[in-house]
């Protein structure tokens, strides 16, 4: 078992899946971990308090003397840092340390400027190869990189030009999702209730999204006037347009437990993947067996089958089209929702990210065999039908 000391920018509760999730699975199994957290308000973890060994919230712009302090009076075998609370140290841990960058945000950045209006391509593409350079600079500083998906993982490679031992540097860990607590639910859904969620997005990709599912669910009242949208998250001051106010749409606002929401819900859509994590609400969505549509990038970031375990749609038009498939052919909707499901048993389970984790921090304390089992992949689950 390890001593780990863990470095996130905000306390690592529920509504933030990844830290809470992979924390959670490293007490349950028995590694000793303690949280130093950048807190303004006095969080505390949800279900996570008693279980780690300690917690140490501190403003952020302390984290670096507050990690300091830690590191002074315990011996810790790897530290864990959050990208967003690495930006707040000044200089690498002297002990091994394991960045999760989760995303290779400048790609992302890169492949959502043509989804943006006007100013948003200009303001983003000003900015994009600074962003950049800024990412590779970071990353070069840390002796291990993980990552949420493949794609952000070859992109990252790509970007710091990693050469053969840089390569082997940057690896991916899953993002976790409680798969009993997302179990899918025991009562029949609506087949004509879809929803869009909204959590995962900063303000330009919440606006794209609300206009794609605005212009989408205008085809689908043509042919479904009963379809009822339930936009999850929330709402950018002006965005949207006309689905606010129509009695067919609920806006939930923020909610500290979308289960209830997920779980009513017969069809997800998720038209663009976040620029700053995994799409986790699309992978809570499949977990309750929803039938998920997905523009290609979150489709990719998943890693599923088009048809088989999720259909993928861009324009309002392929979604319309998807949409009104899942809701008038129930059988087809629940065999792809079971199919994404038994797939996320595989790719996301706790246990599943937690081997890949552990991996990762073994190799960077210097352990032969994890370096070994990362180099030839056997961290890496094949899906075979």
């Amino acid at each position: 078992m390890m001593d780990i000391l863990f470095v996130c920018a905000e306390a690592p509760t529920g509504e933030r899946p990844r830290s809470h999730g992979l924390i959670a699975a490293l007490v349950q199994r028995g590694h000793s971990v303690t949280v130093v957290f950048g807190d303004e308000a006095g969080t505390t973890f949800d279900d996570l308090s008693q279980h780690c060994r300690k917690l140490v919230p501190a403003r952020r712009r302390q984290l670096a003397e507050a990690v300091a302090a830690e590191l002074a009076a315990s011996s810790f075998d790897v530290a864990h840092l959050e990208r967003a609370a690495a930006e707040f140290l000044p200089a690498p841990l002297p002990i091994p340390t394991v960045l999760d960058a989760v995303t290779c945000v400048s790609l992302r950045r890169g492949r959502s400027i043509h989804t943006l209006g006007p100013v948003g391509r200009v303001t983003h593409s000003t900015g994009l190869a600074g962003l950049r350079r800024a990412e590779a600079a970071l990353v070069a500083r840390y002796q291990r990189v993980m990552m949420a998906t493949d794609v952000d993982a070859r992109a990252l490679r790509e970007l710091v030009g990693a050469t053969d031992e840089t390569q082997n540097t940057i690896h991916v860990v899953p993002g976790p999702v409680d798969l009993q607590r997302f179990a899918p639910p025991l009562q029949l859904r609506d087949p004509a209730t879809l929803l869009v969620d909204l959590r995962e997005l900063d303000r330009a990709e919440a606006w794209t999204t609300l206009r794609l599912a605005g212009a989408a669910m205008a085809l689908v009242w043509d042919e479904r006037a009963d379809a009822r949208l339930t936009i999850l998250g929330a709402v950018p001051l002006g965005a949207g347009g006309r689905l606010i106010g129509d009695p067919r749409v609920v806006v939930t606002g923020p909610v500290r437990d979308p289960r209830g929401h997920l779980m009513a819900a017969s069809v997800v859509i998720a038209p663009l993947a976040p620029a700053t994590s995994a799409p986790h609400g699309a992978v809570e969505a499949i977990a309750t067996a929803a039938g998920l549509i997905a523009g290609r990038s979150v489709a990719s970031d998943l890693g599923g089958m088009p048809g088989y375990d999720l259909l993928v749609a861009d324009t309002p038009e392929e979604i319309a089209r998807a949409a009104l498939t899942l809701i008038d052919d129930p059988p087809y909707r629940g065999q792809l929702g079971r199919a994404g499901r038994r797939r996320l048993e595989l790719t996301h389970g706790p246990m599943r990210a937690l081997a890949a984790l552990e991996n990762v921090y073994a190799a960077a304390t210097g352990s032969a065999i994890a370096e070994w089992r990362l180099e030839v992949g056997l961290d890496q689950v094949r899906l075979v039908e």
